[in-house]
């Protein structure tokens, strides 16, 4: 069942006012762009699976195990390395920004629009389940 026109701006202010009021959080659910995998990157990959797979084959030619296993692992090397991204992606840069008081942010907050945009909210939820006693 969709939602309604009221109810789907109450979640979109909610939403706004959340992140607002805890910006990291905001960055941890915000979407992210899937890293780019460069063509280099992918060529590299792809040429060491195919010498991998050349070893293998010499490697069966004459009874060498310990050169198939060698070649596997250069195959499943050059395979990983072509899929994953690179290590030094800019990720991580968003994580670093402060040490300490994390905890006290989103539960206390800071501004008088949060405090009573929350406020009206549970009295409103309050009103509608019959737990205010005002009412």
């Amino acid at each position: 069942m969709p939602l309604s026109e009221h109810e789907q701006k109450m979640l979109d202010e909610m939403e706004r006012q959340l992140f607002a009021d805890d910006p990291r959080l905001a960055r941890a659910f915000a979407p992210k762009a899937s890293p780019r995998r460069s063509g280099r990157r992918i060529l590299i990959g792809l040429g060491a699976v195919v010498v991998g797979l050349g070893v293998l084959v010499l490697a069966v030619s004459i009874p060498a195990i310990w050169l198939g296993v060698i070649a596997f692992i250069g195959m499943l090397a050059g395979a990983v390395y072509a899929v994953t991204a690179p290590g030094g992606s800019s990720q991580g840069t968003g994580t670093g920004d402060g040490g300490g008081g994390g905890g006290s942010g989103p539960e206390v907050p800071t501004g008088d629009d949060g405090g009573t945009f929350m406020r009206k909210m549970e009295e409103r939820w309050e009103k509608r389940t019959g737990d205010d006693p005002r009412y």
